[in-house]
């Protein structure tokens, strides 16, 4: 009877795991797919082609989104970036690079430099999507017209950042 027990309650647990995961929250990648469709449904919006997604130009994103990934924060040091960002250039070095968005640079009141991520993935509701289309349409960044896209979503503690760039070939 113990054993018939344990097999149910094992058998339960394992069915509710199927379950949650199954309603559970979005992926990093089905939160950039999402994204793109957004992005490609603005530029649909005021007559521009599909941005095309470059598995190269999305690798050499997820390199940088990595980089903050594993400092678990949304600000480094350019100090600590520089190689990372010098990994990014080599990997993009054929492309015609036309905007960024989602990640960006500034200096401190004490003069040093930082690298950090800004564009947090909105949730997926219809004020998500408001929002996300209000960013879009204010950046500028995906109003011309560009080809390519490199695009990369990274969970930091608990919130998801997303980060592209635009190419124009």
């Amino acid at each position: 009877m113990k054993k018939l027990a344990r097999l149910t309650a094992l058998l339960l647990t394992g069915a509710l795991l199927l379950v949650l995961t199954a309603c559970g929250a979005e992926t990093e990648q089905q939160a950039k797919q999402r994204l793109l469709d957004e992005i490609n449904s603005y530029r649909a919006s005021i007559h521009l082609d599909q941005l095309e997604e470059v598995k190269q130009l999305s690798d050499a994103e997820q390199v940088w989104a990595e980089q903050f990934r594993a400092a678990n924060t949304t600000v480094l040091l350019s100090s600590e970036t520089g190689a990372t960002y010098k990994k990014w250039e080599s990997m993009t070095a054929d492309w015609v690079c036309f905007d960024d968005f989602g990640w960006g640079w500034d200096e401190r009141e004490d003069g040093e430099q930082i690298d950090f991520l800004s564009a947090k993935v909105p949730a997926n509701t219809p004020e998500g999507k408001a929002e996300l289309l209000k960013e879009l349409r204010d950046s500028g960044t995906f109003d011309d017209k560009c080809k390519s896209i490199g695009i990369a979503v990274v969970t930091i503690d608990g919130q998801m950042y997303w980060t592209c760039d635009v190419f124009r070939n």
